[in-house]
Parts: C-alpha cells; sequence; structure tokens
C-alpha cells in the first residue's frame, strides 16, 4: 500500500488532528527530515528566530533599500532600534503606490562583498500595474529562490502532498507576462518531489500556436492521472463542469487546490459533488491566501481550518489600521500587510495587499502549527479586496458577503455583481444592485430567482435585480482574462 492509499485511509472519517498529522510526516521522509520546521515551534521559540531575522533585514535595508534608507533617514528611524516583531510598529505602512511608482527601489542593491547566491539574479515575476499601466517587476535572487522552495516544501506538508507519488495538474493559463501563479505552481511541485503536467490553456498569441484548448487540457490531465489540480477557483469550477460535460475519467483525482479568489463553501461542496461524479474517492477542495509579495500561497490543513503560513521565518503577516498603522488585536478584522524578514531581492516592510482580514496567532486546533493563520471573514471567504468595498444608496457593502450568499445556492455557472444607476445616463438617479447570473439550467429559473434574491436581501438588505445570461461567457472568458471579475461598479464618477 502506497503512502497514499494509508493517507486516505487515516482521513476517511474527514477528521484532521494533530496526531494524524505528525502521522502523515513521519510517513514521508522528506518532510521527517525537516526537523526545523518552524512553523512547529512554540509561541517563544518563534519569536526567538522572527526576530533574529528581522534585525537582519533592517540592517539590510537601511544599508541597500534605495526606498527604506531614504525612508528611515526622512522619519528619524534608528533600523538598529527595530528588534522585534512587535518593533514593527514604528515603521509607516508600505501602500501599492508607493511600491508602483518605482519598483526598482524595493530591490536591494547589494555590495559585492555579500554572498554570490545573494547577488544573483534567479527570476522575476510581474504584479500590480504601475502608474504607466506597465506591471511592477518583483526580483527573486537565489538566496529567495532557495528559501522559497523550502517554503513549498512546508506548504506541500500543510496540504497533504505526497513526494513521488502525488501528480499535480497546473491549470493556470500560460499568460503573456510571468504570472506567479503559473511559474510558481510548477516550482512548487517540484520542490516537493512531485511530477507536474501543465495544460497551457489561455489567450492565444496569432504568431505562437503554443495553447491548448480546454478540452485538451482535461484529456491530458485524465490522460496521465494527475492527482491534484491547481488553478484560479472560478475557472476550475468550469474545468469540472466541462470535464463532466465531456465523459471525462477523474477517478484519479484527490482534490482541487482553488486559488487566487475567494472559494466559498458552496462552491466548493459543488466541485467536490461533480468530482464525485467523476469517478473520484472522499475528494478534496482546497482555498488558499495566495499574494505575488510572498511568491506562493498559505494553504489550509482542513477546509475553513485557517490559512497558514508555511514558513513564518520567512514572512510576517499583521492587521493594521491603514491610517495610523496601529496593528488589531489579534482576529480584528482590518487590512493586512505583510513584512518580509528574510529576503534579498524585492524588499517590502509592512507592506499592505489590499485586502481586508483577519488572522489569529493560536496554534491550530486541527494540525497543531503555531504560525498565523488568516481567518474566514465573511461566511466562508478568507478575504476582500480594499477596493471592492462599495457604498451603495448610502450603505458601505461588503461584496465578499454577497459572493458567500450567492456562491451557496447552487444552480449557477457563473454570476457577477453590478452596481449600476436607474438611469444610466442619469449620474443622479437612484442606484441599483444587480445580480447577472449563467444558470446551470438544473434549477427552474423562478426558483433560482427567488433563492439569489432572498439570499442577497440577507447578505445586503438590498432586494437586486435579476439578469440571467446565456452563456457563462458572457460574465467569463478564461482565454481572455486569468480571473473572474465578480465586482463590478458601472456607475459613472461625480464630478
Amino acid at each position: 500500500m502506497g503512502i497514499i492509499e494509508k493517507l486516505k485511509e487515516m482521513l476517511r472519517d474527514g477528521e484532521v488532528t494533530p496526531e494524524k498529522v505528525k502521522k502523515f510526516i513521519d510517513m514521508v521522509p522528506p518532510y521527517q527530515e525537516d526537523k526545523n520546521d518552524p512553523a512547529f515551534l512554540t509561541g517563544k521559540e518563534l519569536d526567538e528566530v522572527r526576530n533574529r531575522n528581522l534585525r537582519v533585514q533592517m540592517e539590510l535595508c537601511a544599508k541597500y533599500s534605495p526606498y527604506y534608507h531614504e525612508l528611515f533617514k526622512e522619519c528619524g528611524i534608528d533600523a538598529p532600534s527595530i528588534k522585534t516583531i512587535d518593533d514593527l510598529e514604528k515603521l509607516p505602512l508600505t501602500t501599492k503606490l508607493d511600491y508602483m511608482k518605482n519598483p526598482e527601489a524595493f530591490k536591494l542593491k547589494l555590495d559585492l562583498t555579500r554572498p554570490f547566491y545573494e547577488l544573483i539574479l534567479w527570476d522575476l515575476t510581474m504584479t500590480t500595474g504601475t502608474t504607466t499601466g506597465i506591471p511592477s517587476i518583483f526580483w527573486n535572487t537565489t538566496h529567495d529562490f532557495y528559501a522559497q522552495t523550502l517554503f513549498f516544501i512546508r506548504s506541500s506538508k500543510i496540504s497533504w502532498a505526497v513526494p513521488g507519488e502525488d501528480i499535480t495538474f497546473n491549470a493556470f493559463p500560460l499568460g503573456p507576462i510571468p504570472h506567479m501563479a503559473y511559474i510558481r505552481t510548477l516550482t512548487a511541485s517540484l520542490a516537493a518531489g512531485c511530477a507536474v503536467v501543465a495544460g497551457h490553456t489561455g489567450m492565444p498569441h496569432p504568431d505562437f500556436p503554443i495553447h491548448r484548448r480546454l478540452d485538451d487540457a482535461i484529456k491530458l490531465m485524465e490522460a496521465y492521472k494527475c492527482t491534484a489540480a491547481l488553478g484560479i477557483a472560478s475557472y476550475m469550477r468550469r474545468f469540472v463542469m466541462r470535464a463532466q460535460e465531456i465523459g471525462a475519467d477523474f477517478s484519479h483525482v484527490r482534490g482541487i487546490h482553488a486559488l487566487g479568489e475567494p472559494c466559498p463553501k458552496g462552491m466548493r461542496d459543488d466541485m467536490t459533488r461533480r468530482l464525485e461524479e467523476l469517478g473520484a474517492d472522499s475528494p478534496t477542495i482546497g482555498n488558499a491566501y495566495g499574494f505575488t509579495e510572498c511568491q506562493g500561497a498559505f494553504p489550509e490543513c482542513a477546509e475553513l481550518a485557517g490559512c497558514h503560513n508555511p514558513d513564518p521565518s520567512l514572512y510576517f503577516i499583521e492587521v493594521v489600521n491603514p491610517e495610523t498603522g496601529e496593528r488589531l488585536a489579534e482576529g480584528e478584522q482590518g487590512h493586512v500587510a505583510v513584512t518580509h524578514i528574510n529576503r534579498r531581492g524585492t524588499v517590502l516592510l509592512r507592506y499592505l495587499l489590499g485586502d481586508i482580514g483577519k488572522v489569529t496567532y493560536e496554534p491550530c486546533p486541527y494540525c497543531g502549527r503555531t504560525s498565523e493563520r488568516m481567518m474566514p471573514i465573511s461566511g466562508s471567504i478568507y478575504s476582500t479586496r480594499t477596493k471592492e468595498l462599495v457604498k451603495l444608496k448610502g450603505t458601505l457593502i461588503n461584496p465578499g458577503l454577497l459572493m458567500d450568499a450567492i456562491e451557496n445556492i447552487g444552480g449557477i455557472v457563473e454570476y457577477q455583481v453590478v452596481f449600476t444607476k436607474v438611469d444610466p445616463s442619469d449620474p443622479y438617479s437612484l442606484d441599483k444592485l444587480v445580480i447577472r447570473v449563467a444558470p446551470t439550467g438544473e434549477i427552474p429559473s423562478e426558483k433560482l430567482k427567488a433563492s439569489i434574491t432572498e439570499a442577497v436581501l440577507k447578505a445586503a438588505e438590498m432586494r437586486p435585480e435579476i439578469q440571467f445570461v446565456s452563456s457563462p461567457f458572457e460574465i467569463f472568458d478564461p482565454r481572455q482574462s486569468l480571473k473572474a471579475t465578480r465586482i463590478l461598479d458601472q456607475r459613472p464618477v461625480m464630478k
């Protein structure tokens, strides 16, 4: 019996416990040999590791970071005085706008006396667009890539990947820029000792016919008997639905990692049911909190158990008041900020990710890890983008609540929340909430309309207009964009 079969038997009841996690780690040599995994340290031990790394990082930023060198001088900040994670509150927050103005200013300009692996550029990915509309470069040195490789091994340990047995399917599109998700899915699988197959879907190039159609990607996953697939949550649901339509055999699939956007409980349950109809035995759907600035994702050890920081010696996550920079109490919702505490390429301190979320530093009751976890804030959703907070009819609405409510209904292929005007030509007319829906056809239209209306009324205390569309491609075409646009504000800008 292989490790996967033993693991399935161990988790047959669906219960995850620290004892089962330890048993799993002891079954897998690469995981068992990782004796220094900081995610299992006691609070005091973890603080010592983090504080030691932070002191080195602060010294490097003061000397070699063009942006932070000037910031410290302007604000009268003495870098050596930042000795602990708690001292980070002395630093101002770094915003996306700060970074977008000059991404290269955040790259350490190390001198040649430093170790060569800190100096060598290994690769780069691209993130938020700059003020000119060009994506910002995020640099990784050899030091960073090696650190990230260990991060991925520890991440795979959290998500129950089995080296030598699991075969990963990379369902992220091959796009026009070096996107973190596509690249890191490849490197993460290799780091974990898993084989990897890439679907290579995406927007076709007129000169280079290298992209595959969705059906071809599904057949490739079937042919290689891939055990896990990673991709954008909304795309992965479309992927599974199409696999049903063409009668694919997914009996080998253990689960799907639906990433890049929220994957509410209703969407997970729907995908699980469809995978089971495709032959999968007790498949799981995992969500994770990922962002370019960590070059990876924080995965779940169990459904909705929280998204774990796989390597707290590299990153520190806090939730802050964006106006004052004050760190909020554990479990309180606020703006999410990340601090790099062991990087040599692009380095960011107290960088606002543009998300609203909450964090806990309590040990996980499921797996026993002590590193911080992002926790659900809206039903089964881990975070919402700050730019998606919308005021409608004088009321501030969190679309995350709407998304969670709608996706727990069922009978929907795609949907979109639209904020518009009763009279689109009149910017002063009343606001209107529209829910555009591509139905599966499994539920009568009037019944589905009533269910959506009731769910939205409970979530936002507003009655929506429901608009049915004939094709899901009218809402989200994965050949044209990486993620579905769930929130669309079409109201004219007041002048």
